[in-house]
């Protein structure tokens, strides 16, 4: 399946184990990890593949070794407000 950021809202397909986010580093913490959770929903072990450019920002960096470090949601939206809270 090839898609838009638009999988994030109400797609359900139990057996996808994989994703591919090109470009990660133009998302936000909040919309990777709704796109990571569309994947692992079934039995299988799954994989979530986050794709950048070679040269990322600093504040990119940070996300997505956010992300790589957890999928607690909610220490997710912690530091998105941490960012939030920094005008970033």
């Amino acid at each position: 399946m090839v898609s838009t950021t638009v999988i994030e809202v109400g797609v359900n397909v139990p057996n996808a184990s994989v994703m591919v986010i090109e470009s990660a580093e133009k998302f936000g913490l909040s919309q990777l990890h709704q796109l990571r959770g569309r994947v692992g929903r079934g039995a299988e072990k799954s994989f979530c593949i986050l794709l950048t450019g070679y040269k990322i920002s600093n504040d990119a960096r940070e996300r997505l070794k956010i992300m790589v470090a957890t999928n607690d949601g909610f220490k997710i939206a912690e530091k998105t407000w941490k960012y939030v809270v920094r005008g970033i």
